[in-house]
């Protein structure tokens, strides 16, 4: 009863992913005067149809029973890629040259360099304790320095919209409830960001504390749908306000 439950929450959490994608898609063309916009929702999208492939290959094999070593390094790889297009996504709408090459190559090298180690042990066909250790550490170092740069950025935007008005004249798009809006949207990212990070490395954590458990990944799978829900609805929000938003973080890059 227990796998049948954990099967389908799994197959559930899939066919919400890869519908939420869809909706991206599908409403991106109504956004085509904002380049940067439009790519966020796209990395989204692409973020979203990685962890439906990741749920489905679970529910598929059933790899936390098979191969308990194979799934941890299943569920750390798509954690790793969707956080890496977390921060490509939101971090650029606050601040829109943030996705040059240089950031590019240096996080698809870590990324790479993470995949690399997380299924090379199945590849020959020795499983080793260290480079499982090392895996997690790349995992855990990576996610942790978007999360800081996701939050300085923020922090840093918010401040130069809060104090934007003073010491100049006031730009075209700013009001009073303009600016709240904006920055409200912004906050409904932080949230998000707060929690892509309690979900991805704690369910990284609870990987690594039951291998082989059912139970923990029922509620994980559960709590990811709201979690992935959220972040569906805090970046079609944006969209609701995509002029001034966009104007505010244009004006905020141009006053650094």
């Amino acid at each position: 009863m227990e796998l049948q439950l954990y099967s389908t929450v799994l197959m559930l959490a899939a066919g919400v992913n890869f519908i939420i994608a869809f909706a991206l898609l599908h409403n991106n063309m109504w956004f085509r005067t904002y380049d940067v916009y439009r790519r966020s929702r796209t990395l989204m999208a692409l973020n979203y149809v990685i962890f439906a492939v990741g749920f489905l290959l679970h529910a598929h094999y059933q790899l936390r029973l098979s191969s308990p070593a194979m799934a941890d390094a299943l569920t750390v790889s798509y954690f790793h890629s969707g956080g890496v297009l977390f921060g490509w996504s939101h971090i650029s709408l606050m601040r829109p040259n943030y996705l040059t090459r240089q950031v590019v190559v240096r996080d698809l090298s870590i990324l790479a360099f993470g995949l690399v180690c997380y299924w090379t042990p199945f590849v020959v066909g020795h499983y080793s304790p260290i480079v499982t250790h090392l895996s997690f550490l790349i995992f855990f170092l990576h996610a942790t320095f978007i999360a800081c740069t996701f939050y300085y950025i923020y922090y840093k935007v918010h401040r130069s919209i809060e104090q934007m008005p003073a010491g100049g004249s006031v730009p075209s798009w700013w009001t009073p409830d303009t600016k709240r809006t904006v920055l409200g949207r912004y906050h409904s990212f932080v949230i998000s960001c707060h929690l892509i990070v309690i979900f991805g490395l704690g369910s990284v954590a609870l990987t690594a504390a039951f291998p082989s458990a059912i139970w923990p990944y029922i509620v994980l799978s559960l709590s990811g749908i709201a979690v992935f829900s959220y972040i569906f609805y805090s970046i079609v929000e944006y969209g609701n306000v995509i002029d001034s938003a966009t104007s505010a973080a244009e004006d905020v890059e141009k006053s650094k």
